[in-house]
C-alpha cells in the first residue's frame, strides 16, 4: 500500500562455508586424462572415510551453457550424441560388474565357511564347465587347470566361480549380495544416483521371468557378475572400500562431514588380508592386469569384461593401493573397452598420480 513505509534494508549474511572432499588436483588430472575421447566413468574414494576424491564422467559438457537457458542447438547436439554426455556414467550408468564381482562371491563363500583360500573345485578348468545341457565357457579357451581360490581370483577363472556359486546355492548368494548392499544406492550426497540391480530373493526372479521359468543357470551367471546383476561404478567403489579396510564400507561423500561406515561382511583380518593378497596377484605377472602395475607400490584390484549383447564388451577395474594400507580406491568403467586391463591402466594412472608414483609402461596382457 502507498502509505506503507519502504522496507528497511536487509544486510547480506554470509552462508556457512562449504568444504568438499574433492582433491582438485586429482579431479583435474582425471578430467584431462580422459578428455572427451573416451566414454568412461571414474570414481576415486578414500577407503577409510568415503571422501570422494574424484568423480568424473566422459565425455563431459559445459554447464555454463545452461545458465539463463541452454541454446537449443547446443542441447540438441548433446542429446543426439551417441556417447550420451548428459548421462553420468559414474552415478547413473548400470553395467554388469563382470569379474569385479567375483570378490563378492569369494567373500560370501569365505563368510559362510563354504571355501578357504586353498579350496579346489571338483572339475578342473579346461576352458569351460558343462552344466545341464549347456557348456558354460571360461574366458580362457585353453583353460586354467586345477586352481585354488587365490589362484582363481588372480586368473579370473570363470569355471572355478561357476562351481563356487553352485556350492554357495542361489538363495545364499542372493542373501549375501543383499548384505553387501548390491541392491542399494551408495548414499552419496548428490542427487539423481541410480540404484543398482540385484535380486533380493528367488521370488524376485519369479517376478522377472515368471514362476518356475528360470533355471539354476542364473546362479552361474550371478557368480561371475553377469545375469540379472547391474551395478554402478560408484557402488562398486563403495563395496571395495570394505575389502580395502576391515569389512566396513564407507558411504561416499562429496561434502566433508563425519564419516559413515557400515559393516557389510564379517571376515577375519586373515581372510581380508587373503583377499587383498589375491587382488595383488591380479596386478602382477600372475594375474590379468599385470600391465597396470605401479612402480614401487603394490596395487590390488580386479579386472572385469562385461558382456554387451549389442556391441563391444565394457571394461571394468576396481582396485586400491597400497595393498597393505590403502589410501585410495578407484573404480573405472570404460564403455566398450573390450578388456578389463584397459580400464585397469586408467585406474593405475589415477592412483599413481594420487600417490605421486610413476606407472610402469603398459604391455598388452590377455585376460578378463
Amino acid at each position: 500500500m502507498r502509505d506503507q513505509a519502504d522496507r528497511p534494508d536487509v544486510l547480506p549474511v554470509a552462508g556457512q562455508a562449504l568444504r568438499t572432499n574433492i582433491d582438485l588436483d586429482l579431479q583435474r588430472f582425471v578430467s584431462n586424462y580422459l578428455g572427451d575421447t573416451l566414454v568412461a566413468g571414474v570414481v576415486a574414494l578414500d577407503p577409510t572415510t568415503g571422501a570422494v576424491l574424484a568423480l568424473h564422467s566422459s565425455p563431459s559438457f559445459d554447464p555454463n551453457r545452461f545458465i539463463g537457458g541452454v541454446p537449443t542447438s547446443y542441447y540438441k547436439m548433446l542429446h543426439d550424441d551417441p556417447r550420451q554426455p548428459l548421462y553420468n556414467k559414474a552415478m547413473q550408468g548400470r553395467y554388469p560388474p563382470a569379474s569385479t564381482f567375483k570378490l563378492a562371491t569369494a567373500a560370501i563363500a569365505l563368510q559362510e565357511g563354504i571355501a578357504t583360500f586353498d579350496t579346489h573345485m571338483e572339475r578342473t578348468c579346461n576352458g569351460g564347465y558343462q552344466f545341464g545341457s549347456r557348456y558354460w565357457k571360461c574366458w580362457d579357451k585353453k583353460g586354467h587347470g586345477n586352481l585354488n581360490l587365490t589362484q582363481a581370483i588372480a586368473k579370473s577363472c570363470d569355471t572355478y566361480f561357476y562351481q563356487l556359486g553352485l556350492r554357495i546355492t542361489l538363495s545364499r548368494l542372493l542373501a549375501g549380495g543383499v548384505s553387501l548392499k548390491m541392491n542399494e544406492r551408495s548414499g552419496i550426497d548428490l542427487p539423481n544416483e541410480v540404484a543398482p540391480r540385484w535380486p533380493d530373493a528367488p521370488a524376485y526372479l519369479d517376478r522377472v521371468f515368471g514362476k518356475g521359468k528360470w533355471s539354476n543357470g542364473e546362479t552361474l551367471n550371478l557368480s561371475i557378475g553377469q545375469g540379472y546383476n547391474t551395478q554402478t561404478v560408484l557402488n562398486m567403489a563403495r563395496f571395495y572400500t570394505a575389502l580395502a579396510t576391515d569389512g566396513r564400507s564407507a558411504r561416499p561423500e562429496v561434502v566433508a562431514r563425519s564419516p559413515e561406515r557400515t559393516q557389510i561382511m564379517n571376515l577375519t583380518p586373515q581372510q581380508l588380508a587373503g583377499l587383498r593378497a589375491a587382488m595383488g596377484d591380479v596386478v602382477s605377472g600372475r594375474g590379468t592386469a599385470g600391465s597396470a602395475a605401479i612402480e614401487g607400490v603394490q596395487l590390488a584390484g580386479k579386472t572385469g569384461t562385461a558382456q554387451n549383447e549389442t556391441a563391444k564388451d565394457h571394461a571394468w577395474f576396481v582396485g586400491f593401493a597400497p595393498q597393505e594400507a590403502p589410501k585410495i580406491v578407484v573404480a573405472v568403467v570404460l564403455w566398450q573397452g573390450e578388456h578389463g586391463y584397459a580400464a585397469a591402466r586408467i585406474a593405475s594412472k589415477v592412483i599413481s598420480h594420487y600417490l605421486k608414483r610413476p606407472a610402469i609402461e603398459p604391455v598388452n596382457v590377455e585376460g578378463d
